[in-house]
């Protein structure tokens, strides 16, 4: 009988420190938890600030309205609206007539006139060849102002031509440069959104993966 209780009270002795060395370990596992789920939850903390940090001195966020003022430029953009429309040079405002010499029938007058008188003073008098060397004096004569008046009218011509031809690209000058201007505000527009956006994404894309590490960390201390 003494056996048996001391037997009894061995075992009950046992079960007693077997439980006591259990819960010692629980709570040491416990303590393990708490300090491990400390040091994420500093970690955390430090990696946010590091991310919040990047946010906030490298991400310049687009705001509305530069989205607004790209999507305008964008959908207001023709490209018509810069080339310079003009009406074709309009040669049929130029006439020969228009620069005969004012006294050209005066000269062929007086021409025909001198060359009359030497025929007489040849003793031709009104003959068939006097007739025919006033005629053919005519016809130089009319020749001669006609080339000229054509040549004033020509040179005159060119020169409106070329002063019309540079105010057209003049005017066409200007609107590609105004072409230019919108043409790159948008690209800076359209640059600096895109790189807002992928800085974006890049700090959500580090958000997601800080948060996903970090869960299975913790999910490992279960």
């Amino acid at each position: 009988m003494i056996a048996a209780g001391i037997a009894a009270g061995a075992g009950l002795l046992g079960a007693l420190i077997n439980r006591s060395s259990a819960a010692a370990e629980a709570r040491r596992q416990e303590a393990r938890r708490e300090r491990a789920t400390e040091q994420i939850n500093s970690w955390e903390s430090e990696a946010n600030k590091i991310l919040e940090d990047a946010m906030a001195n490298n991400i310049q966020l687009s705001s509305p309205e530069d989205v607004a003022a790209y999507q305008a430029l964008k959908s207001g953009y023709n490209p018509s609206d810069y080339v310079y429309d003009f009406d074709q040079f309009d040669k049929s405002a130029y006439n020969v007539e228009d620069y005969l010499n004012p006294a050209r029938d005066q000269i062929i007058a007086d021409l025909q006139k001198s060359v009359q008188n030497t025929a007489a003073g040849a003793g031709l008098g009104h003959s068939s060849g006097a007739l025919e060397a006033i005629n053919q004096a005519t016809l130089n004569k009319s020749e001669e102002l006609y080339d000229k008046a054509y040549d004033r009218m020509n040179t005159e011509r060119n020169f409106d031509y070329g002063a019309y031809t540079n105010y057209i690209n003049q005017q066409q000058q200007r609107l590609n440069t105004l072409q230019q201007g919108v043409l790159g505000q948008m690209g800076t527009l359209r640059g600096d959104i895109t790189f807002d956006q992928q800085q974006q994404d890049a700090y959500l894309a580090n958000k997601l993966n800080l948060g996903n590490s970090l869960a299975q960390t913790r999910a490992s201390l279960v």
